[in-house]
């Protein structure tokens, strides 16, 4: 499947539907976590790995998972402050997880 555009509604939609997808902007989700996290802060990180083994879906912006969903269907979203682009990809994931 070839990359959605960021600013359509393809992204939220895919959300919504815990489907795996990347965009032309930087944000993309899979089902598998990746080891790779990015710029989430260190207190996240142990967060993030503690949880790695239960997460089915996690959604990146550029190379740091910024939401993510256990098999309990608990959905974390991390309270971190990064960049205008991805405050919007935290944006679309709370309003779409």
């Amino acid at each position: 499947m070839p990359p959605a555009s960021r600013r359509s509604r393809f992204p939220g939609l895919r959300l919504a539907q815990r489907a795996a997808f990347t965009t032309n902007g930087g944000l993309s989700a899979m089902y598998s976590p990746p080891a790779e996290t990015g710029c989430l802060s260190s207190d996240w990180v142990e967060r993030y790995r503690a949880d790695e083994p239960r997460i089915v879906y996690v959604v990146l912006s550029y190379a740091t998972p910024i939401a993510w969903i256990r098999d309990d269907g608990e959905v974390v979203i991390p309270a971190c402050r990064y960049s205008l682009t991805t405050t919007r990809h935290q944006r679309l994931c709370r309003i779409w997880l």
